[in-house]
């Protein structure tokens, strides 16, 4: 009978800044959606061979939320009646209200309706096209669209889901006062669960950093072998990694938990990385498989199937944590593929039929860890994941093949000598999304100077700047609207670990580390005919008053764009390369004064595209300062950073 085990990663940024202050409302926001549905579905389903691993930096904001000391401004503007938010509240209010995924959009018909009518300005334009009735009804949709998951067993919010618009004041007080105490439920059901037979509570290094980098960044050398490493900052912090693994353990005890073992943050691993966390008594370490095929250097995965060797524990010669592997594959179906099945409930039963299937060619002793985000895919989910949990927990009951462990319980083994171990992340063996890319070395960089001024004295503050996931969204890896606000919070931890540290903050910290937007002139025209709408050549002068951007020779999607303005309106083409089909998705971009936008078209503004031969679409043209980026495929446009947009008028006088 196999062994099965379950590893849900909980994590979240420090978004809390020293002054209290909550940058970006996610822990309070997904408290009330995909945590509490994970929480929730464990809990009622009894599913065995569970590991919870919460990291220290998402408790910690947890706790503030639940004690008062997080100063939320969207919280705020949730609390306050709709008639009493100032100008500054409404903004906060617009600024979240509509970053949905569309499924939660498609489930609030009235909440697409207004976030429809957000869409296309900004600022006190905007604010004014909403009554108070209006925003009265955004203030508990809100709750409602990240609730929505949860709402067969939250009683309080059920007659408010049915009533779907034209709440009045007393619903509002009520969804807020229900998001509200989220957090404080989540770490009772969290304490719950560690009490709970078959469930484990592990954890990460405090903010969540890759340790191996900060051990020493020379290691990017070592990681891409043999192929040629990219340029990497020096940087050499080993008392830092081993303060993050020593105050992530003592949170995780100062909330109850006992933890024995870690999800080093982004599967990241090193040998040096893993004699660290054995020096803390860390007693296992999971990751990629990946990683275990790079150490011994061959595939584990192919068309024969998987190899014996991911299905047990190992060790390296000079002792330290026992080491798990996930099983890629399976933890990607639950992920990135189970979401698209239309019934929940047969995603989970494709999936447990895979693992009985895979548990009847493995030998009795084998272990197979599954191992993912805990929070990220159940939006993407038909239902929000609850269908397809409750579905697992009764199938993998009724399995013979199968018997749930905890890798604590794991740990009876006796691990396999691992020769060498390679150093790398989940994601592709190597650091490649933390480091490599011009703006990911500048935040190292950056990150050094201000080391070597004391700014390592700043204690919280400090570690907060050494999360991970400030690098994530460096680059054009990971595009994100919120980009702009994440290099600023990264930047704020490193002032606030000055201040903290009795040292001045250098200047540069004023300056964004993300690369500045490229200056673009486009042509602006009150009497030239606009283009036809129709995907293709209609006129031979549609286009001639147009600025023309060929893409990079190395795309495969994209051959060049084009781009024209008319008052309150910016034409947009985009022309394929031959035989690559239309480009479309398009992902836009439009960052504009304090109010970012985001468009998947032609899905989101069907009446303003047409895709035949190219793609034409027009987009709303505020008045002041545009910032602009485009992305089908992977393939963005400016390749690195925006587009700032200057208007030149081409008209006749």
């Amino acid at each position: 009978m196999a062994k099965l085990t379950f590893l849900w990663h909980l994590h979240q940024p420090q978004y809390r800044t020293a002054d209290g202050r909550v940058h970006a409302p996610w822990v309070l926001l997904h408290a009330a959606g995909e945590y509490l549905t994970l929480a929730h579905s464990l809990a009622e389903s009894g599913l065995a061979g569970q590991v919870l691993n919460l990291t220290p930096v998402f408790l910690d904001q947890l706790a503030a939320y639940r004690d008062g000391t997080a100063h939320d401004p969207l919280f705020d503007a949730l609390r306050k009646p709709a008639r009493d938010l100032g100008p500054d509240a409404v903004r906060e209010l617009l600024r979240w209200a509509f970053l949905l995924h569309p499924n939660q959009l498609r489930s609030w018909p009235r909440l697409a309706e207004l976030a429809a009518r957000a869409s296309g300005g900004t600022g006190e334009e905007v604010a004014r096209r909403f009554t108070v009735q209006d925003l009265n009804d955004i203030q508990v949709l809100l709750v409602l669209a990240y609730a929505g998951p949860n709402l067969r067993w939250e009683a309080d919010l059920a007659d408010l889901a049915a009533r779907g618009s034209g709440f009045p004041e007393s619903a509002r007080r009520r969804a807020v006062t229900w998001l509200g105490g989220c957090p404080a439920r989540l770490l009772d059901a969290y304490r719950g669960l560690a009490g709970s037979e078959g469930v484990e509570i592990a954890t990460s290094p405090w903010a969540h950093p890759i340790i191996p980098l900060l051990i020493d960044t020379r290691v990017v050398k070592d990681s891409w072998a043999p192929h040629p490493a990219p340029a990497a900052p020096a940087f050499a912090a080993p008392d830092d990694a081993s303060e993050h693994i020593r105050a992530g353990l003592a949170v995780a005890r100062e909330f109850g938990f006992a933890p024995v073992g870690c999800w080093p943050p982004e599967g990241s691993v090193s040998e040096a990385a893993v004699a660290l966390y054995g020096d803390h008594a860390v007693r296992w370490l999971a990751t990629d498989e990946g990683i275990l095929a790079a150490s011994l250097g061959r595939s584990l995965s192919g068309e024969t199937g998987v190899g014996p060797e991911l299905f047990g524990s190992w060790r390296l010669p000079r002792g330290g944590p026992a080491l798990f592997f996930r099983h890629r594959g399976l933890s990607d179906f639950i992920g990135f593929q189970a979401s698209r099945f239309p019934k929940e409930e047969d995603a989970a039963k494709e999936f447990v039929g895979h693992l009985r299937h895979m548990a009847s060619h493995l030998p009795a002793d084998a272990g197979i860890v599954v191992a993912l985000d805990g929070e990220n895919p159940w939006t993407s989910y038909p239902e929000g994941g609850a269908g397809f949990l409750t579905t697992l927990a009764r199938e993998l009951g009724q399995s013979a093949q199968l018997r749930p462990v905890t890798l604590a319980q794991r740990l009876d083994e006796t691990p396999r000598t691992l020769p060498r171990l390679h150093p790398g992340s989940w994601i592709g063996g190597t650091f490649g999304t933390w480091i490599g890319h011009p703006e990911k070395n500048r935040a190292w960089e950056l990150l050094a100077r201000v080391r070597a001024l004391g700014g390592s004295r700043g204690g919280r503050s400090w570690l907060a700047a050494e999360g991970s996931d400030w690098w994530w969204w460096f680059g054009d890896d990971n595009p994100t609207l919120l980009a702009p606000l994440y290099d600023e919070l990264f930047r704020a931890h490193l002032r606030d670990a000055c201040t903290a540290a009795r040292v001045s903050p250098p200047a540069e910290l004023a300056a964004p580390v993300r690369a500045a937007a490229t200056r673009l002139r486009v042509p602006l025209s009150r009497t030239w005919p606009p283009p036809v709408l129709d995907g293709k050549t209609t006129s031979y002068f549609e286009w001639t008053v147009a600025t023309w951007i060929e893409a990079p020779g190395t795309y495969r999607r994209v051959a060049r764009v084009a781009l024209r303005a008319e008052p309150g309106k910016l034409w947009l083409r985009v022309d394929p390369r031959p035989g690559a089909g239309a480009p479309v998705p398009l992902v836009v971009t439009m960052v504009t004064t304090g109010h970012p936008i985001g468009w998947t078209l032609p899905a989101d503004r069907p009446d303003a595209c047409a895709v035949e031969r190219f793609f034409e679409a027009h987009l709303p043209l505020p008045q002041d300062e545009v910032l602009l980026g485009i992305e089908c495929g992977g393939e963005r446009m400016p390749s690195d950073g925006l587009w700032r947009l200057e208007f030149l008028e081409v008209d006749e006088s």
